[in-house]
């Protein structure tokens, strides 16, 4: 009797073993300090004007699901900053960083669309829905909600990154999978 349980309590443990291992593939984890201290160093490129290091660091954030790093990269392919100017991957990527529904960031969305032809806007649209299926909330494990936010009665929907491991956050290498 003791040993079915012994060899069920064994087979257990390696089988946690081997799915925390899985889990926590230093490919796909990256500790939450040094994410935000990347985070950081790629927005500063971009304030302070270097818009071709900017929008290199923060396409690799964008393609983690950031959506802060989402919004910048849209707006830096609308205004030709660092690149020049794609108004196809602008639309994808300011469709995907407004799954986060910041009323100003729907604003070069709005301006796209009034803008530009319908037969054009229909293209845009379905490469807002691929960024959506690559770079999305589900698909980098986010998690979108509505958060109080100080001195204000309305809540802001926010959109963040989920600790896979205490510490760690969830990065896919996506550079494999870049959109042409």
């Amino acid at each position: 009797m003791n040993r079915p349980i012994s060899y069920l309590i064994i087979t257990t443990i390696i089988l946690s073993i081997s799915f925390f291992s899985h889990a926590f593939s230093s490919e796909k984890a990256l500790d939450i300090i040094s994410y935000n201290k990347e985070l950081k160093t790629a927005i500063r490129l971009y304030q302070v004007n270097d818009y071709h290091e900017a929008l290199l660091k923060l396409e690799i954030f964008a393609k983690r699901g950031d959506k802060t790093a989402q919004y910048i990269v849209g707006t830096m392919y609308l205004n030709a900053q660092g690149t020049k100017q794609d108004l196809t991957k602008s639309y994808g990527w300011l469709t995907v960083a407004n799954e986060q529904k910041t009323q100003a960031w729907a604003l070069p969305l709005k301006m796209l669309d009034d803008k530009l032809a319908v037969e054009h806007l229909e293209i845009l649209a379905l490469e807002g829905e691929k960024y959506i299926k690559l770079y999305g909330a589900k698909s980098q494990r986010l998690k979108c909600k509505n958060v109080k936010t100080l001195g204000s009665n309305r809540p802001s929907h926010r959109c963040n990154k989920i600790e896979i491991v205490n510490g760690y956050y969830f990065v896919e290498d996506l550079d494999a999978m870049a959109i042409d």
